[in-house]
């Protein structure tokens, strides 16, 4: 009985370790992808006013 306690708190050591690590790539990943998107949209935002200055000569 004791064995299987054991082998128990091993394995959810095991599993709690792998979703600490999961959870930091996933956050990493949704940093990169606002980062991403922040570019995008500051790219966006310099051709509409390109584009208005340019109207409004």
């Amino acid at each position: 009985m004791e064995r299987l306690r054991v082998t128990k708190d091993v394995r959810l050591k095991f599993l709690r370790a792998h979703m600490t690590i999961l959870d930091e790539a996933f956050k990493e990943l949704s940093d990169t992808q606002d980062q991403e998107l922040n570019l995008v949209y500051a790219k966006i935002k310099e051709i509409e006013d390109t584009m208005n200055r340019q109207e409004s000569e």
